[in-house]
């Protein structure tokens, strides 16, 4: 076990990592910061970024994340390259358990972030980056008048769908249901939109190009039908899968892995915060994980002083 003990422990180096380690670290807070992979999260799987406020439009993820990299590098903070196994309170601290080591602190930021749920077929990996994204507001500029397929059944596809119906030419939504799972105010809005095209029983078999992805192989599921649908994008939206397993007898969640949290980003247990992709909000946005950093990294500054006022 580590003999010292922090006033705080932060898990995950994506961008809201980043940011409660910048705030902790002006705010002289003692802090570990534990990520096991590289600085940047899921930036490393953004081909650009065109909606961050100061950024050049068109910046790709891996140049961000490398800012981030240098951010902390400046600021004198070293990640330690460990994966978190397990956390839990031990003597009125949070102890950390990481590759046969354990970590004490006073206090803990989880935000370990989340995954895109993948299609897992042929080609998507291959053009990921090259047509295929999972985020039409980080990505959808990129395919102004051309033609592309959003995949899934829920609210989310069909408010990408809708979102990318004003930027391109077309838009196929297809699903494997014989209907959406989408509410019906955002059925009527699809069904209003004459650019935007339905396919139901329907699945994507495999992304294919060269240099770029120029279509996708779609199958009707009732009759084993394939056939070719020549687009220049692909939007999976299948859904995401928060990084919150090891914490999920620690803080509350909601039925599908999020953490809950006040606005102060404070969850269910007194002495964590949890902030980004990892926790239950409206709208999942580089910049909107940035600032929910910032929020909880203050938040904790607070609660170490004795100054902490619950929401």
């Amino acid at each position: 076990m580590s003999e010292e003990l922090k006033e705080l422990a932060i898990i995950g180096t994506g961008i809201a990592g980043v940011s409660a380690s910048i705030y902790a670290k002006r705010a002289g807070l003692d802090f570990f910061l534990f990520d096991h992979q590289v600085v940047g999260g899921q930036l490393l799987l953004m081909e650009a970024v065109d909606n961050y406020p100061g950024l050049e439009v068109g910046t790709r993820g891996a140049e961000l994340a490398e800012k981030l990299d240098l951010t902390l590098e400046v600021l004198g903070v070293k990640p330690i390259k460990k994966k978190v196994t397990k956390i839990e309170f031990v003597d009125n601290h949070v102890q950390l358990d990481s590759h046969h080591s354990k970590y004490r602190a006073k206090s803990a930021i989880i935000a370990t972030g989340a995954s895109f749920k993948k299609l897992g077929v042929e080609g998507e990996d291959d053009f990921l980056g090259k047509g295929v994204s999972y985020c039409a507001i980080c990505d959808g500029f990129f395919f102004r008048d051309k033609e592309v397929v959003v995949v899934g059944g829920g609210n989310t596809a069909a408010e990408e769908a809708l979102y990318l119906s004003n930027i391109c030419k077309k838009v196929y939504l297809i699903h494997r249901g014989h209907r959406l799972r989408a509410i019906e105010y955002l059925q009527k809005k699809l069904s209003e939109k004459e650019n935007i095209q339905i396919l139901f029983n329907t699945q994507v078999r495999n992304i294919s190009g060269k240099d770029l992805m120029e279509k996708v192989t779609i199958e009707n599921t009732h009759h084993q039908q394939r056939r070719p649908l020549v687009v220049q994008g692909v939007f999976v939206s299948i859904g995401i899968r928060p990084s919150t397993d090891i914490f999920r007898d620690v803080v509350a969640m909601d039925d599908h892995g999020f953490i809950l949290t006040n606005e102060e980003m404070r969850t269910s247990a007194d002495q964590i915060w949890a902030c980004g992709d990892c926790r239950k909000r409206p709208l999942r946005q580089l910049v909107t994980a940035a600032s929910e950093g910032a929020i909880a990294a203050l938040s904790v500054y607070h609660y170490i002083k004795g100054s902490y006022i619950s929401a």
